[in-house]
Parts: structure tokens; C-alpha cells; sequence
């Protein structure tokens, strides 16, 4: 691409890129060709790459930023927008640096504006382009800083869907240890708030810890599905079955299972099976109810028993029926007797 040069380009350039985006609102299926195409025309721009690139788009991006719609084609373009400024070409990676600090930099700008409109896709914009970054991005700590901060001002933002965007771009942040801050706010925003989108959001966004544990099982008794089946979805992914006490263990499942929302029931019987039984206990239903302490909660013992048998999950010999199986596990010492006794009350209506 031929370079185009200072004095005439200024009016030339805005109309060059807002011609990619607007190709990029129609079709996802030409970003990657697109992205190459925008990276050139910023490389190619002379002799002054980072302002003069940099105004042209931010001129050519300024109608999205007074359109609040979540739109198929506004979303393309978040899309596009984000996934360029996240991306570092490696063949002129100084001016891609420069870029996204120049852009993270506009958009903490337009995050605090009075106009719900910038607001809204400004921080759409950042969590996206915080989403896309790799681990080993070249940004300065002082804009990951800024950006912490202006996004924990947007946490408390009137507008829903600006807070479910504050939490999404926190999220990322929320795992290291200098930032605990973000999961006290988490966890202090989350009783408070009256958006179920945004408590999912926060759900979700929560890392692993006993602090963490509790406002996650208290979730699971949240008035929105949604956010009750994030909680178990949470508590499958980031924490263990040994991370969590035999009280929280038992307290779960008795929610999950006699839950009023089938689609809550079958995300607790995934964790139950997939995660706690197979993963955690290989399969073994003896080892999960010993991680359910049967002796203190039988009846819950009981009901999990059900569901294994039910489900055809349990792993026996081949030839060897349950009651054998179980009997053969307690080898005279009367170690597994009152699991064999839940397993053998729970299955009266099933063969043996």
C-alpha cells in the first residue's frame, strides 16, 4: 500500500477506515482479511503514524459511540474494533503498543462522560479488548492501573449493562493477589445488586477462595435461574470437591437437587457426575459418599445414591451387582456399613 502523507489524508484517511468498518458490520467473515487491511493503512501512514491513524479512527468510530443498540452489526463492528486494537503485528509492534495505550486511554475517557451512550460502549469496548489480550501483552502498569480503577467506578454505574461490562473487564484482574480489592468489591456489590444479568456476571467472574465458596453457595438460592445455575457452573470449574467443607458439600447438592428449575437441576447433576464422581472420585460412587460423610448425612446420601442408580453411572464389575460390589469393598471390618445401608435403601426400586 503506497504511503500516504500528512497533507492529504487527513480527510482521506476517516473515509478509508470507516469504509473497513463499515464491511466489518456486514459480514464477520471478512475480520481477518480486514484486520490485515486496517493494520497495513496504519503502518503506511507517514510521517506521523500514531496521531494521524489515531485521530482518523476515533473519527471514524465516533457515530458507534452514540449508538447505545446492541445490534447484530454494532456488535460486529465491538467486535472488529476490539479484536484490532488487541492485535500486536509483530512486523511494527511499537505502533501497535502506542495504539492500544492511546485507545485504552479514549475509552477511560468516554467511560466517565456524562452521555449513557459513550459510557456504554466504551466500557462494551474495554472488557472486550481486556478478553482478547494475552497474558504477555505490552501494556504499561500505569494504564492497567487506570483502567482498574475507572472500571470499579463503572461497577456502581446506574446503567445494568455498564456494570455487567465493569465486572467482565475486572474479571481478568481479579485472580492476582495486588488486586484483592476487586473481590472484596465483588463480593460487596453482589447482595446489592438488583440486575440478575449483572449478579451473573459477578458470579462467573469470581475466582476460588473460602470467601469466594460462601457467596457462591448463598447464589444458589438467588431468585433468577440464571444466576443459580451460574453458581453451579462456578463451583464445577474452579473448585475441587476437597476445597469445599462436608457442610457446604451436602448444602449444594440438597439446593441443586430439589431445585424448582429443571435447567438448575441438570447443571448440579453435571457438577454431581462429571466433576465430583467422575474427576475428583473416579468413578468410585463409594469414595464420593465418603466425601458426603453418610454417617452425619444419610438422607442426602440417599438421594445421591438414587441419582447414581438412576443414571447407570455407578462402576461395577462386569457380572457383579452393587450390594456384591459393596460387600467386597468392606472386607469384614464393617468399615463401609452404613454406606452399604444407603446404597441398599436407595435402591430397593432398582436391581441389584
Amino acid at each position: 500500500m503506497p504511503e500516504l502523507t500528512a497533507a492529504g489524508d487527513s480527510a482521506t484517511l476517516p473515509r478509508k477506515i470507516a469504509g473497513i468498518l463499515d464491511e466489518c458490520r456486514l459480514s464477520h467473515a471478512i475480520h481477518g482479511r480486514k484486520l490485515k487491511e486496517l493494520s497495513s493503512l496504519r503502518s503506511s501512514t507517514s510521517p506521523r503514524p500514531r496521531s494521524l491513524f489515531f485521530s482518523s479512527f476515533v473519527k471514524a468510530l465516533t457515530p458507534l459511540f452514540d449508538f447505545a443498540r446492541r445490534t447484530v452489526s454494532s456488535e460486529r463492528v465491538v467486535r472488529f474494533v476490539s479484536a484490532f486494537a488487541a492485535r500486536r503485528d509483530e512486523k511494527d509492534a511499537r505502533v501497535s503498543d502506542e495504539f492500544l495505550e492511546e485507545f485504552i486511554g479514549f475509552l477511560l475517557m468516554a467511560a466517565r462522560a456524562g452521555q449513557r451512550s459513550a459510557r456504554f460502549r466504551a466500557c462494551q469496548i474495554v472488557s472486550e479488548i481486556i478478553m482478547r489480550l494475552p497474558d504477555d501483552a505490552e501494556v504499561s502498569n500505569e494504564v492497567w492501573d487506570e483502567v482498574i480503577d475507572n472500571m470499579k467506578q463503572r461497577v456502581e454505574d446506574k446503567v445494568p449493562a455498564i456494570r455487567g461490562f465493569a465486572v467482565r473487564a475486572l474479571s481478568r484482574f481479579a485472580n492476582d493477589v495486588e488486586n484483592s480489592d476487586i473481590i472484596s468489591l465483588f463480593l460487596q456489590v453482589l447482595p446489592e445488586e438488583s440486575n440478575a444479568e449483572v449478579r451473573k456476571t459477578i458470579v462467573l467472574s469470581l475466582p476460588p477462595s473460602n470467601d469466594t465458596a460462601t457467596a457462591i453457595v448463598s447464589s444458589m438460592l438467588d431468585v433468577s435461574d440464571a444466576v443459580r445455575r451460574a453458581a453451579y457452573c462456578v463451583l464445577a470449574s474452579k473448585f475441587p470437591l476437597q476445597s469445599l467443607s462436608i457442610k457446604l458439600r451436602t448444602t449444594v447438592l440438597q439446593r441443586g437437587l430439589s431445585d424448582r428449575s429443571l435447567s438448575v437441576t441438570k447443571e448440579c447433576l453435571r457438577m454431581l457426575k462429571d466433576e465430583w464422581l467422575m474427576k475428583c472420585c473416579g468413578g468410585d460412587p463409594i469414595a464420593l459418599l465418603r466425601f458426603l460423610d453418610v454417617e452425619t448425612y444419610e438422607i442426602v446420601g440417599e438421594t445421591i445414591m438414587e441419582v447414581i442408580l438412576k443414571d447407570g453411572v455407578a462402576r461395577v464389575q462386569e457380572g457383579q451387582s452393587i450390594r456384591q460390589y459393596l460387600a467386597s469393598r468392606d472386607k469384614g471390618e464393617g468399615k463401609y456399613f452404613l454406606i452399604y445401608n444407603v446404597f441398599f435403601g436407595c435402591s430397593a426400586l432398582y436391581e441389584l
